[in-house]
């Protein structure tokens, strides 16, 4: 990546992130800080607002913006390709929001690149799933509020492997979609670790008022137990063509 490249990636990551440190960059660009130093001077010389906040990091000033992008034609095609697959995926007032959001991006686009990106939403189509993820689910935006603002949750829990309901308060950590199914995962007390919960498995979901802060051991892998399976090479096709939740990588054997 040259130099000016890298100016622009670093005007977006600012524009994109509340705060970022001089080490985050340098790993990122594979440059030393030194170097990050001098592109965030550079910056500050053509007029862009940054504030360097002593063993915090960089920010840019509230109120500065980019002026509008303009998209390839490849750009174009997979932000048109990700619309149609949320809007054919999902339900509730995101599909409005995402129409809304195409039609904005199109009415900018020039007109090849708008009929490339038309074109290809006209080719490849993505079938209608039996059951939709709705995002305006109450449990999600209680779920949500209780992440961001490190809340406490109180529910009912119907336990698979016993078959039974119990009272839990959990420090939610991660909402995440996976195989149709919507799951989130944090410290549960009752059973004093981190845990995953099915949602569709949640009674009862109560947004607490106590705060919590999140415990240092708290990792979601920490319990976790890595299996490796082999078969045979006439089934591997089949095996693959259904990778199941927690599925993590495959091997060819020696």
């Amino acid at each position: 990546m040259n130099r000016i490249d890298r100016l622009f990636a670093i005007l977006l990551l600012l524009q994109s992130k509340k705060r970022i440190r001089s080490q985050e960059l340098a790993q990122r660009f594979g440059i030393s800080r030194r170097t990050v130093y001098r592109d965030v001077a550079a910056l500050t010389e053509m007029g862009v607002p940054i504030v360097s906040l002593p063993g915090e990091g960089y920010e840019m000033m509230p109120g500065f913006y980019l002026p509008p992008l303009l998209f390839t034609p490849d750009e174009a095609g997979a932000l048109f390709l990700g619309a149609q697959m949320l809007i054919q995926q999902a339900e509730g007032s995101v599909v409005g929001d995402v129409e809304g959001a195409l039609g904005k991006i199109t009415a900018v686009l020039p007109p090849l690149t708008r009929q490339k990106a038309d074109r290809l939403t006209e080719i490849i189509q993505f079938v209608e799933p039996a059951g939709k993820f709705n995002l305006d689910d109450p449990h999600l935006h209680i779920l949500q509020r209780a992440i961001l603002g490190k809340r406490l949750i109180q529910m009912r829990y119907h336990s698979y492997s016993r078959n039974e309901k119990t009272e839990r308060t959990v420090e939610p950590h991660q909402l995440f979609y996976a195989s149709g199914v919507w799951y989130f995962n944090g410290y549960c007390r009752l059973r004093e670790a981190v845990r995953e919960f099915r949602l569709d498995r949640v009674d009862g979901l109560e947004l607490l008022a106590e705060l919590f802060e999140k415990r240092p051991s708290s990792s979601t892998n920490a319990n976790r137990i890595t299996v490796k399976i082999r078969f045979d090479a006439d089934i591997v096709r089949w095996v693959r063509e259904r990778q199941h939740f927690g599925f993590v990588g495959e091997e060819t054997a020696v």
